[in-house]
């Protein structure tokens, strides 16, 4: 499938002119006390990531300070700054940082979604990032967060290593074999400790061969199309194990509806949230929030900016920003 993002960047771009303009708004903030927000939010949508690192470079030589450095001199603490930080950093060094607090915090939701989310790649310099900025790895963290949850552990650092989508090669047998094992968990009420390899062969097979099982499962009995993800809801009484394995194989199935998803979680919610938006956002801006968008559209029937607006309208700055990206 062919993805698309919502921000293509400045065709006419020249890093020196933007830097000069950010400083100039940046210093009318100060000294003339007006806002920056909508001179930040202009220019910084309508430029790709590299674009901005080559701002952030221009800025720090002409200005000697960092971009990201003044702005948080100026703009105050919140979702609008948050958003501009997001913009501002390499996008595997922001799932770094997302994913180092996530652990620190205890929110697995956040923890699930990165590791969930991003292809191998991605998850090579994440983690080599978090290496050298942390100094410490995913694992060796995870391993200390959930020191006394062993299947929760297991299932994460499994998928950290999962081979995702590096192969497409499908085995029969291997269908076969794993449609048993996981026909027996579910018999079990999938507890984890009677049956371990279910996280094995959920977390240890390319993409591909993960869909043939999940589909074999869904025909597993005449009448019975329940989805693995429905019955885990129903029978897993480990609620936060089977919300990561629900959102790992929802992820398998088809990443952009999953975003889709989360991102009507996060704006239906009593209180949105707007990290989560932020980081699906900014995070998909260049890869697939074209698709995403259209996914919002047919599975809840209202465009995605029209329902960040509404939810998120009293913080303006912020929902502006965010309805650019979109947008865009």
């Amino acid at each position: 499938m062919v993805t698309s993002g919502t921000i293509g960047g400045d065709s006419n771009f020249d890093a020196e002119v933007d830097a000069c303009k950010l400083r100039i708004a940046l210093r009318e903030a100060i000294e003339k006390d007006v806002g920056v927000e909508n001179a930040l939010a202009q220019l910084l949508v309508t430029r790709t990531n590299c674009q901005r690192q080559e701002i952030e470079a221009k800025y720090k030589e002409l200005f000697n300070l960092g971009l990201c450095e003044h702005v948080e001199e100026v703009v105050q603490k919140g979702n609008f700054l948050d958003s501009v930080k997001a913009l501002l950093l390499k996008p595997r060094v922001y799932d770094a940082d997302c994913l180092h607090e996530a652990i620190v915090d205890g929110n697995d939701s956040t923890i699930c979604e990165i590791l969930a989310t991003r292809t191998c790649l991605e998850m090579e310099e994440i983690r080599a990032i978090y290496e050298k900025e942390y100094e410490s790895t995913i694992a060796s963290d995870l391993d200390d967060y959930l020191e006394s949850t062993a299947s929760q552990k297991d299932f994460y650092l499994k998928i950290l290593d999962s081979p995702r989508n590096t192969t497409t090669n499908v085995d029969g047998e291997v269908t076969a074999s794993a449609l048993d094992t996981l026909i027996k968990a579910e018999q079990c009420l999938w507890d984890m400790t009677k049956c371990p390899d279910v996280l094995d062969i959920l977390a240890g097979h390319n993409f591909t061969q993960l869909r043939a099982i999940l589909r074999e499962f869904q025909r597993r009995k005449e009448g019975n199309m329940e989805m693995l993800e429905s019955s885990l809801k129903k029978h897993c009484s480990d609620d936060v194990l089977s919300m990561c394995i629900v959102m790992w194989v929802k992820a398998i199935r088809n990443v952009t509806q999953l975003f889709s998803e989360l991102l009507y979680l996060s704006v239906t919610s009593l209180a949105a949230d707007s990290a989560r938006v932020i980081r699906i956002v900014v995070g998909r801006s260049e890869i697939d929030l074209t698709q995403i968008k259209s996914h919002y559209m047919m599975q809840y029937n209202k465009q995605l900016q029209l329902a960040v607006q509404q939810k998120c309208g009293n913080d303006l700055s912020y929902s502006n920003i965010i309805a650019l990206i979109i947008k865009n």
